[in-house]
């Protein structure tokens, strides 16, 4: 009865310290709580973190069920605003005593449907330590919310078994911008704390938070406290913290290099994405133009190879293929788009562009001249009257003679390679860094040499010599050595044809045939392959098709794939990707059969992101050094089985295994061709303000 009164109360007193107060700025959106979810302290409320953000924060808390055995408990937090109404994240705890626990939080809000509501409250359902056998911390909740000038108040029901079983209520009380007061009944204990939400720092797009919480039950004035920060997935920095406006409501930008604003969620039918354009640039030169020999030596002067530069009528053809932007091929596309309305001055009507990749012509774009130059020049959003956008017959180019060809051009890409092994029965976290060296020369059209090397760097004791994870950590070796030949029968088709050492230890062929027609939404593809181990003489093959959505005004994806995988576990697997700008998060869903006849699943989430400059270095003599396009890292958890012959059969632990992996070199079409597989009428479309971003950013200060 006693706690029942507490947490009546703490709402009330909140309400009238927030009268005291007079603030009435709106409160902070989704800040993470101490238990991987957001919210108060130890309770959620019905936001959800900011829609391209990711939290992260650590917390020395003792959970309340087992701290009086534990001498100390470590808690790891991650969160991600996957949409404006949904939320997905982990945790992973380390507690003397109690074990080790990796589970995994998702919440969904009604946010999105009542934001322009306000007298309307907020409800969420969530889970909490979700799917696995092994759950310490699980719990299913319901909770509402409503925010009350600078006070948001929650309660709930949580049906446990482990966390909030019965209900809870909260509050949260903004004193200042950088200053919450919080308080809360979590079930069992009351709890008061205090989030301090510092601002982002010049040009750096990250915001720091520290959280200090006391229990009124449990040693009051001893305080648990966690340290954490957020960051925005497209590493943008804006104006004003995130927080404190809704996910979607289109903040402003203090963007280096004139870049476009930031765009709103839902902008208007028939305006781009990048809302209100920047301060207007520097127009390419509507005058007399200059000689088509300029041209192309700009371009080449670039970096751009396999130029191209003609005319046809009153059409001025321009091809080339980008090597130096390799974040997003829409960068090169507007920088060379500048360069040819400036060169075409008042001689020419229409520009068409052609997009390649190892010679291969696979987007095309046409404007009229006058229209494309108003606005790559920021004086007006609208799309190009005119514009079409589309796949061009095979072997289309420019009148003329090639450029700086591509013959014999090679890049070394260096990256690093990070596996990671967390919550095992040996260790909480180990990890293996290595240098991972990718060397690249092109031959004819289509075909390419394809090297990599392995480097192990560091690694953690449980990978010595003796230790249970050497057989993980490898010497020095060359990875993959092959040849590959990509082929373009019909427009939007397809083909490449692999084949050498595949891993180190296997030889054989990876083949790959996509095809995606029209604006690009739809994308089929098949993938074969065959390898002999070296040394055994075993032979293995894999199969897989698959098939992918892709969603513009959200630039989601969503694919499925089915066959036999790599490892010959045959079942499928299902993928949700988004894009922020270059960064991509998924979330996927595995379910196969091993050779063992052992059925498996996992879930997991993967970040992949650019680990190299937005512009990086020219071709010098054939050669370029660079970082890579595109760099991931993934953690996923196998859920409860029911393995026969397996002593740990209802736990979710490591398979013996890899599962459902599918072959994607560097050299795979949607990476090497496809700008990880976003070169398509549907995704230009959506970001043609990127063109002018890159235009003003890149190529307009030298006008």
């Amino acid at each position: 009865m006693k706690k029942l009164l507490k947490s009546a109360l703490l709402p009330l007193l909140l309400c009238q310290a927030a009268a005291a107060s007079g603030a009435e700025s709106p409160l902070p959106r989704g800040n993470l709580s101490l238990q991987g979810f957001s919210g108060v302290l130890n309770t959620p409320d019905a936001r959800v973190s900011a829609e391209g953000w990711l939290d992260a924060a650590y917390t020395n808390q003792k959970e309340s069920q087992w701290r009086q055995r534990v001498p100390f408990q470590d808690n790891y937090l991650v969160s991600v605003g996957f949409f404006d109404f949904l939320e997905v994240g982990g945790r992973f705890t380390e507690a003397r005593n109690a074990g080790r626990d990796l589970s995994a939080n998702l919440k969904l809000s009604s946010g999105a449907l009542t934001r322009n509501y306000p007298l309307v409250p907020v409800l969420a359902v969530g889970a909490q330590d979700l799917g696995g056998g092994a759950a310490k911390l699980k719990s299913r909740y319901l909770v509402v919310s409503e925010e009350l000038g600078p006070l948001r108040v929650s309660a709930g029901y949580g049906l446990g078994p482990d966390r909030m079983k019965g209900g809870f209520a909260g509050g949260a009380l903004k004193l200042w911008d950088w200053l919450e007061l919080l308080g809360e009944y979590d079930t069992r204990e009351t709890n008061l704390g205090a989030r301090v939400l510092l601002p982002q720092f010049w040009k750096i797009p990250v915001r720091f938070t520290a959280t200090a919480k006391t229990s009124f039950d449990y040693r009051p004035g001893n305080f648990d406290v966690a340290v954490g920060f957020s960051v925005p997935l497209d590493f943008r920095v804006r104006a004003a913290c995130p927080a404190a406006a809704e996910p979607g409501d289109g903040e402003a930008t203090a963007s280096p290099r004139g870049e476009a604003p930031l765009p709103d969620a839902h902008p208007p039918e028939g305006v781009l994405s990048g809302a209100t354009p920047p301060q207007a640039g520097p127009a390419p030169d509507p005058g007399e133009g200059e000689p088509l020999e300029v041209l192309r030596g700009r371009l080449v002067q670039d970096g751009m190879l396999n130029v191209g530069v003609g005319g046809r009528g009153s059409t001025l053809v321009v091809e080339y293929e980008n090597a130096v932007f390799n974040h997003n091929e829409l960068d090169a596309l507007g920088l060379v788009a500048g360069r040819a309305c400036r060169a075409a001055g008042s001689s020419w009507e229409t520009l068409e562009l052609l997009v390649k990749r190892r010679n291969l012509t696979l987007l095309r774009l046409r404007a009229p001249v006058k229209e494309l130059r108003r606005f790559l020049a920021g004086e007006t959003v609208v799309a190009p009257e005119g514009l079409r956008i589309d796949v061009p017959p095979a072997g289309e180019g420019a009148p003329g003679e090639l450029a700086n060809r591509s013959w014999l051009n090679t890049s070394l890409v260096i990256a690093p390679g990070l596996t990671t092994f967390i919550g095992t029965e040996y260790s909480p976290f180990d990890y293996l860094l290595s240098a991972k060296p990718e060397l690249t020369t092109q031959l004819w059209t289509g075909a390419l040499l394809h090297a990599r090397w392995d480097i192990p760097l560091a690694w953690s004791d449980n990978l010595d010599d003796g230790k249970p994870y050497r057989s993980s950590r490898a010497s020095d070796k060359l990875e993959r050595l092959m040849f590959f030949q990509a082929l373009e029968p019909l427009p939007a088709l397809s083909v490449s044809v692999g084949g050498g050492m595949v891993v180190h230890d296997r030889y054989g062929t990876l083949n790959e045939v996509r095809w995606s027609p029209g604006e690009g939404r739809h994308r089929l593809r098949l993938l074969q392959g065959w390898t002999r181990e070296d040394g055994t003489g075993r032979n293995s093959r894999f199969i897989l098709g698959s098939y992918r959505y892709y969603w513009a005004p959200l630039d989601l994806t969503v694919e499925g794939t089915a066959g036999r995988f790599w490892s010959e576990d045959e079942g499928g697997a299902l993928e949700l990707k988004r894009f922020w700008r270059d960064t991509a998060v998924s979330l996927y869903y595995k379910d196969t059969k091993g050779t063992d006849q052992k059925r498996w699943r996992a879930v997991g989430l993967q970040l992949s992101f650019p680990l190299t400059p937005r512009r990086d270095m020219r071709p010098v003599a054939k050669l370029q050094v660079r970082g890579s396009d595109e760099w991931s890292y993934a953690q996923e958890t196998t859920l409860k089985n029911n393995n026969v012959n397996s002593s740990r059969g209802s736990l979710n632990y490591l398979a013996p295994y890899p599962l459902a992996i599918i072959p994607q070199p560097a050299p795979s079409l949607d990476k090497s061709l496809y700008n990880r597989d976003r070169l398509s009428p549907a995704y230009l479309r959506q970001h043609l303000d990127r063109l002018r971003e890159a235009w003003l950013g890149y190529g307009a200060p030298e006008t």
